[in-house]
């Protein structure tokens, strides 16, 4: 038996609120993470102790608060690795999490019929990647709009300013080759699309990222929690090997999104059903047995509480360094948990970033 407790830090909502000039409202990274205790009892304990060392108030652990205490974060983590408390952190920047649903749904949408596989997963990362550091603005501007007013008009906006960045990349040194697989991919899906809308009116859903609902009925798009919590739920899939009898998922409590998040399980472990599993080659969406799930307030679970410590810790890792000076302990152990991560398990952070921006501690 054990219970994984889940926090997040750096979430503004969905995608759509993307802040001026897509700075996020000063949070460019989200990030969450998964605790595994079997022994609160010991872990309180020994948080105890901590406190008392570093001489922490008493009250609710909260990382927002503890920014100026980084060297008793960096002990609480490093505790955490030395006594082998199984981690899991999802790290995602927001704008590339844009470009990758751009990718996902618009130029190689699952209605075109691609097979799943180390192949597209490729094609998928290297384009996304194109797009995070060449796409402008107006680009992102296009596909927010088509996701905000569904509509064949939007939609087609969003093409013409995709194949707009493929033409102005072409002459480019160094661009060209990206830019022509951008303009084929523009000019194939359109292509599907027009074929499509002959016999359904509103195909252009097909083409852009389904929203969800919260309990408001307020439709969101592009939750970076929704598809974090999935991946940390099919990286544990992976790291029991399928048997997740008597594992306990316990996330913080959001009243806007539950349902979205209990409905994203039950989605996950139905898609063996559907015969549509995704590649992930650092997870397992295969599921044998399914783990329980609740929500809880982080008053009420220290659990909670460190998970919400680690998020914000890596959050802020990401976001700072290496334009801001960090704690050298704080630096050393997130460092270590970096080098540590090991996607054959599913262990440690997964971080959802352009390639060339991902951190190897």
């Amino acid at each position: 038996m054990i219970t994984f407790y889940l926090d997040e830090s750096g979430h503004s909502g969905d995608m759509v609120n993307s802040g001026e000039r897509y700075d996020f409202n000063g949070q460019p990274f989200f990030a969450l993470a998964a605790v595994g205790i079997e022994d609160e009892t010991a872990m309180s304990s020994r948080i105890a102790e901590l406190r008392q060392r570093h001489r922490i108030a008493p009250g609710e652990l909260k990382s927002k608060s503890l920014q100026a205490k980084p060297k008793f974060v960096a002990d609480l983590i490093n505790d955490l690795y030395e006594r082998r408390v199984p981690l899991f952190v999802e790290l995602v920047d927001k704008r590339y999490f844009i470009c990758a649903n751009i990718v996902s749904f618009q130029l190689l949408p699952p209605s075109m019929g691609f097979p799943e596989g180390p192949n597209l997963s490729f094609l998928r990362n290297t384009i996304a990647d194109f797009l995070y550091f060449e796409a402008s603005d107006d680009v992102l501007d296009a596909f927010v709009n088509a996701c905000l007013a569904p509509s064949e008009k939007t939609l087609l906006a969003s093409f013409s300013r995709l194949r707009e960045l493929g033409v102005a990349c072409r002459s480019a040194p160094g661009k060209r080759d990206f830019a022509e697989g951008l303009l084929q991919m523009v000019v194939e899906a359109l292509s599907d699309y027009r074929e499509q809308s002959q016999e359904d009116g509103e195909a252009y859903q097909r083409f852009l990222p389904p929203p969800d609902r919260n309990k408001h009925e307020k439709r969101l798009w592009m939750l970076p929690n929704l598809t974090s919590f999935t991946n940390i739920y099919a990286r544990l899939n992976l790291f029991y090997g399928r048997k997740l009898q008597g594992v306990h998922l316990v996330h913080d409590q959001q009243l806007e999104v539950e349902d979205i998040l209990h409905l994203g399980k039950a989605t996950a472990e139905s898609q063996r059903e559907a015969d549509h599993i995704p590649y992930a080659p650092h997870s397992d969406f295969v599921f044998a047995e399914t783990a329980s799930f609740e929500f809880a307030q982080s008053h009420e679970a220290v659990g909670i509480q460190l998970a919400d410590v680690v998020a914000g810790a890596v959050m802020r890792y990401f976001r700072d360094t290496p334009h801001t000076a960090v704690d050298p302990d704080l630096n050393q152990v997130l460092s270590m948990l970096i080098v540590e991560s090991d996607g054959r398990t599913g262990y440690g952070v997964n971080q959802v970033v352009p390639r060339c921006n991902v951190r190897h501690g």
